[in-house]
């Protein structure tokens, strides 16, 4: 595991280094806007994803996962697909994290506190994270200016 966001392949914006865990802050929760104030692992993924143009609804982990009309299954993730693990073989309640490439996810967990990159080996090495869901792609990007 690497705090350092520097070793990311995708070029980390700087507000998305400090954030903390916050297990409050999920997507559609009452006030919260991006990862002020920190954020639980999906807003901050999902946050990530929308700064760089992409575009999806405020799915928790089972939603994301049975979603067909925003996100696609993909079988190799690549870069900005989200990772999702869980302590079960299911996809309520699963950890959700962000592809950087190369094996790598970025994601923000409660046991750590802050964002870590980690390859999926070594998530999936912990019992919380030992079975993978599956890898999802965003469908929808608007482009960048």
């Amino acid at each position: 595991m690497t705090e350092n966001l520097n070793q990311s392949p995708i070029e980390i914006p700087p507000q998305f280094w400090g954030v903390r865990y916050n297990g409050a802050h999920f997507p559609g929760a009452r006030g919260v806007r991006g990862v002020e104030g920190g954020a639980n692992c999906q807003q901050y993924a999902y946050s990530i994803l929308r700064h760089f143009g992409f575009e999806l609804p405020d799915f928790r982990s089972s939603d994301l996962w049975d979603d067909t009309a925003h996100t696609a299954v993909s079988k190799d993730p690549k870069p900005f697909d989200l990772v999702l693990v869980n302590d079960e073989p299911k996809s309520f309640g699963a950890h959700v994290g962000l592809s950087l490439g190369q094996g790598l996810v970025l994601h923000l967990s409660k046991r750590i506190g802050f964002p870590a990159v980690e390859t999926q080996e070594q998530m999936q090495n912990r019992d919380e994270y030992r079975f993978l869901i599956g890898f999802k792609t965003v469908l929808v990007r608007r482009e960048q200016r």
